[in-house]
């Protein structure tokens, strides 16, 4: 079943109110084995970009923390 019109701009609109794409430039030889990395674990980049996005961020609440702990 596909997405009414209006539906399709509603998320377009959320979409741009609450996400954002994180990008970056690397050489092209690294790209590719990135590329075939994803392919032999059966992800994808944007995936495994994800993943880290998200444990940097988990990462950094736990050292804030710890430094809010030691501060008390």
């Amino acid at each position: 079943m596909s997405l009414s019109e209006k539906s399709k701009q509603s998320i377009r609109a959320w979409d741009r109110e609450n996400m954002r794409t994180l990008s970056c430039r690397v050489r092209t030889d690294e790209a590719e084995v990135f590329k075939q990395y994803c392919l032999a674990h059966e992800t994808t980049a944007g995936e495994v970009l994800k993943k880290y996005v998200a444990k940097c961020i988990y990462e950094y609440g736990e050292e804030l923390r710890k430094a809010e702990q030691e501060g008390k």
